[in-house]
């Protein structure tokens, strides 16, 4: 068995699951530190260190239905990708649990779910109309994403263009800073998400700062705590749809691509304990 191959946790048929793990390895605009690509098969083997108990949540998720459903392949172009994404979505019941793969995975996802807010932890703004002449490079995600969700929450911003600030100023986009969230707490943010019954939780693992998370494609220094994350699963989780893990560029000591599994095991924690 390599242990690569499969998330550790994964007990199920995809037909079957609740939670359906699958990676998109795509990485083609990433414009800092390219290799997310190699994130999926990370994190996979980084998730057998972890136990499959979560203490936070009291719950063993041996008692969860999970699949991995591999990887989907990323030959050709983005529309070529996310058309393959589409199918694969289409195939399944259960949540889906994304492992990127850069951040414009998470367009892929989101083209295909309908009445959600999305809500994206990362240290960018990503509202470029287009980057490197590409209006799905990784930098213009929330943007793109805007254009089929509800509404688009950013959490943990610490980063960008004054037009991209002007922007979501005047989309109606809510931001939280990171210096607010790190000074203030997360309680506005959270009475925010109290009404919001379906949303897509999307995780860029630069919204920490890296000295939790030093593989990632864009560091950003002054960013949010692990731990951050946890406390806002304990609220929400119950009303998360989809949920991804993106921007993880594995690093030698397997530290950020730990914490993503550490996400993963969490969310589904999270939820499936609820119906426990």
């Amino acid at each position: 068995m390599h242990i690569d191959s499969f998330f550790a946790t994964s007990n199920s048929s995809v037909s079957d699951a609740d939670y359906i793990i699958f990676g998109i390895p795509y990485d083609a605009t990433q414009s800092f530190r390219p290799g997310s690509r190699f994130a999926p098969t990370a994190i996979r083997e980084a998730s057998w260190n972890l136990e499959s108990y979560s203490l936070y949540f009291d719950y063993n998720l041996d008692f969860a239905r999970i699949a991995d459903g591999g990887n989907i392949n990323c030959d050709g172009g983005f529309e070529e990708v996310s058309e393959r994404v589409s199918k694969f979505m289409e195939d399944i019941v259960g949540i889906p649990v994304v492992l990127g793969g850069e951040h414009s995975v998470s367009y892929m996802v989101a083209r295909n779910l309908e009445d959600f807010t999305y809500l994206v932890f990362d240290a960018h703004f990503d509202l470029r109309e287009g980057f490197d002449s590409n209006p799905y490079n990784h930098a213009c995600t929330s943007r793109r994403i805007l254009e089929v969700a509800d509404e688009v929450i950013i959490a943990g911003v610490r980063s960008g263009t004054k037009e991209e600030r002007e922007f979501a100023e005047n989309s109606g986009i809510e931001v939280y800073y990171s210096w607010d969230l790190l000074e203030y707490g997360f309680d506005d943010l959270l009475d925010s998400l109290e009404s919001k019954d379906r949303i897509y939780l999307s995780v860029d693992l630069d919204a920490f700062d890296p000295a939790f998370a030093p593989g990632v494609s864009t560091p950003e220094p002054f960013g949010l705590h692990p731990y951050d994350l946890v406390k806002v699963l304990d609220e929400i989780a119950d009303r998360v749809v989809a949920f991804d893990v993106v921007e993880v560029v594995p690093d030698l000591n397997k530290v950020t691509q730990t914490l993503a599994a550490k996400f993963v095991n969490e969310f589904i924690a999270a939820n499936a304990s609820l119906n426990f």
